[in-house]
């Protein structure tokens, strides 16, 4: 059995999405009305290039692209403020990448100051996420941060092993990563998360026990540990490179590590620092919600109840350069050319597998009454996961601790026959794309 298939962050994958004709958002704003929605703004610079990376992002782009590239945002985003629903709010903003304090003091400004325009985000009164990599952070673009009020900042240290960070095409030190975390740490935010990678070609348990114990001098709150996927279009999937033979086993040493240093796992991934008094999943969840999030900047995707859309997505450079190209020279940023409608049951199936791989898993009533059915008759491999250890029912269906070290092998079993035919067509995928490109140009 190979416990690494897919990791399910989301539902459905963005490769099942497809050309949707005669759509536009003011014809679903309405859904944002009332509710404390969340907002994603994509910057999709970066340095380089990493070995494993099949993000939207393109590297070596000019200071001028950069600009260009706000300046699109901050029409996007005015575009959307136009229509927004008056009793519409936003609760967070979640700044990702590639690498968003790649961008200039100015652009880093500029980008803060859209979201406070047109989408009332104020320093002190919602949660603000941003991701950084060593290279990056400095202690003006930090005191940048804490003006804007971020509050969570995650950096992608990945290994504190120079010869793991060369096998991973990470062109940044040990050194340069101790001293950004310390910046993070002089400058003061309420949440630290550092990302790790297990399973990469050459690592050892001792030289990963090296990288967790370094990481967890710098006090985190949070650490996202992930195991290392090669996917198609990356550095490593072209050099035939392989995750190690011994990463389920790396998984295991790592649960038990951070649980041993207090650090509670609330998903195959994420570990929250327990606080004195703190009972088990009183930490938020996830940061991945369930409800409506409205993105802003290309590569970034938006969720309005059971629409899904996006830009078409792309990991070669010279796809995405022309994606970019597409955007910054695009004049309606409410058409909805590309994305998924979910029927009732792949809704029910998104909140599966949104709910049961996090935190303590599915409470038995709250699906009952959003959907009014029982989700163990609705998806019976649920109890097949009881029967083989992987998960428990009382008031909520939980994985156990086996079960969550197979998240990325259970996950994928929820996928529909639908979704998964969509995913599974590569060679369509590649025709819309194509056709899109073509027809933006």
């Amino acid at each position: 059995m190979n416990p690494y298939i897919q990791y399910m962050y989301s539902y459905p994958h963005k490769l099942a999405y497809r050309t949707l004709q005669n759509m536009h958002l003011k014809d679903y704003i309405g859904r944002l009305s009332g509710k404390e929605n969340s907002l994603y703004f994509h910057i999709p610079f970066c340095q380089y290039k990493c070995g494993y990376c099949n993000l939207f992002s393109l590297a070596g782009q000019s200071g001028r692209q950069m600009e260009e590239y706000v300046k699109a945002m901050q029409r996007h985003a005015m575009q959307i403020a136009e229509i927004l629903p008056k009793d519409a709010a936003f609760s967070d903003l979640t700044l990702g990448g590639g690498t968003p304090l790649i961008l200039p003091e100015k652009l880093l400004q500029e980008v803060f100051s859209i979201a406070e325009n047109y989408f009332g985000m104020e320093a002190g009164k919602q949660t603000i996420v941003v991701e950084t990599s060593p290279n990056q952070t400095t202690e003006e673009k930090l005191r940048i941060l804490k003006e804007a009020g971020v509050t969570r900042i995650s950096i992608g240290v990945q290994s504190f092993q120079e010869s793991e960070l060369c096998s991973l095409h990470r062109f940044h030190t040990k050194e340069s990563a101790k001293k950004a975390l310390d910046l993070i740490g002089n400058v003061g935010f309420d949440c630290l998360n550092i990302d790790l990678i297990y399973g990469i070609p050459g690592q050892t348990k001792e030289s990963l026990k090296d990288s967790l114990c370094q990481a967890l001098e710098f006090k985190p709150e949070e650490l996202f540990v992930y195991p290392l996927y090669i996917k198609s279009g990356t550095q490593l999937f072209y050099q035939g490179e392989e995750r190690s033979k011994d990463t389920f086993e790396m998984y295991q040493f790592v649960r038990q590590f951070l649980k041993e240093a207090g650090y509670q796992p609330y998903s195959m991934r994420r570990f929250v620092k327990q606080k004195s008094g703190q009972a088990l999943w009183e930490a938020p969840v996830s940061l991945c919600g369930f409800g409506n999030t409205i993105s802003v900047g290309c590569g970034g995707r938006s969720y309005l109840g059971n629409l899904h859309f996006c830009m078409p997505y792309a990991v070669e450079p010279k796809q995405c350069r022309t994606i970019l190209q597409n955007y910054i020279e695009q004049k309606d940023d409410l058409k909805i050319t590309h994305g998924f409608l979910l029927s009732k049951e792949e809704e029910k199936r998104r909140y599966v597998i949104k709910h049961v791989l996090f935190g303590r898993g599915i409470c038995l009533k709250e699906y009952n009454m959003y959907f009014g059915s029982e989700v163990v008759k609705d998806f019976p491999l649920l109890l097949d996961w009881v029967k083989h250890g992987y998960a428990v029912i009382e008031e909520f269906l939980s994985l156990t601790e086996q079960g969550f070290a197979l998240s990325d092998y259970l996950g994928p079993h929820l996928i529909s026959d639908q979704v998964r035919h969509l995913m599974d067509s590569q060679s369509c995928q590649s025709r819309v794309e194509d056709q899109w490109l073509e027809g933006s140009r």
